[in-house]
């Protein structure tokens, strides 16, 4: 798998970041105490990219995909209920405040499901005798 470095139709987010509260003291820019994780599964799975984000004030963090912004809301969690193949791609995590930027970033690997074919011809035992 790749190392760390679509439109999704539904995107839940959650914060569980209790280390990015902000502190009294000297401002410092924002750091990753914790980076989001490489994830490969099956399609129609769910997934939760996760990151811990430290900083003094406490870093405004959002998330994206291809560029595209996926949350505005603060959360470090980012969740996919259910991943289609489009879902594929790297998830960009940004945290800024007054004292500069982190950015990291993860990939996501979707296995499709393959269709269920229907079983294709098969000759019978009297077909297959005139070829031995």
């Amino acid at each position: 798998l790749a190392g760390v470095n679509c439109i999704l139709l539904d995107v839940v987010m959650e914060d569980v970041s209790a280390a990015a509260e902000e502190v009294s003291g000297e401002p410092v820019p924002p750091f990753f105490i914790r980076k989001p994780m490489v994830h490969k599964l099956i399609e129609g799975g769910s997934i939760i990219f996760e990151c811990q984000v430290g900083g003094n004030p406490k870093p405004h963090v959002y998330w994206k995909k291809g560029g595209v912004p996926l949350t505005t809301d603060g959360s470090a969690t980012l969740r996919l209920p259910v991943v289609l193949p489009e879902d594929e791609g790297i998830y960009t995590v940004f945290a800024s405040n007054m004292k500069g930027n982190a950015i990291c970033s993860a990939k996501l690997y979707v296995e499709p499901v393959a269709p269920t074919a229907t079983p294709g011809y098969m000759p019978g035992p009297e077909v297959m005798r005139r070829y031995r």
